[in-house]
């Protein structure tokens, strides 16, 4: 059996069909970041690389505080989610399918960071 067989088997599938609608996680190819926000940050690269030639090491800056600006994204996204499983056990001890469900969305956020 493998991990992800452990973590959803298809009587645990059944069961949380029936229960309460779970939030759904992103899939482990879903990006990180919306689509219009990669399309800025392209396109902010694009500008960063144009500008080189004529000065390398505003060029360069640049690049550092646009790579800043996509990980504090990255981070940001990171902590909305914890928050809102943090909330979902505000009211007490969390039970295995909330742990198990708990566990799927931190291995699918995990996959998608390893995509990158």
């Amino acid at each position: 059996m493998t991990d992800d067989d452990r973590l959803m088997t298809a009587d645990d599938a059944r069961t949380t069909a029936s229960s309460e609608p779970a939030v759904d996680a992103p899939a482990a190819d879903e990006p990180l970041l919306a689509s219009d926000v990669m399309v800025d940050y392209r396109s902010r690269w694009e500008v960063i690389q144009q500008g080189f030639v004529d000065d390398p090491r505003n060029a360069v800056s640049e690049a550092d505080n646009l790579v800043d600006d996509v990980l504090k994204r990255l981070s940001e996204s990171f902590e909305r989610q914890h928050q809102g499983l943090e909330k979902q056990w505000s009211d007490g001890e969390p039970s295995t399918e909330d742990l198990r469900s708990a566990l799927q969305k931190y291995r699918a956020f995990f996959q998608r960071l390893l995509t990158l």
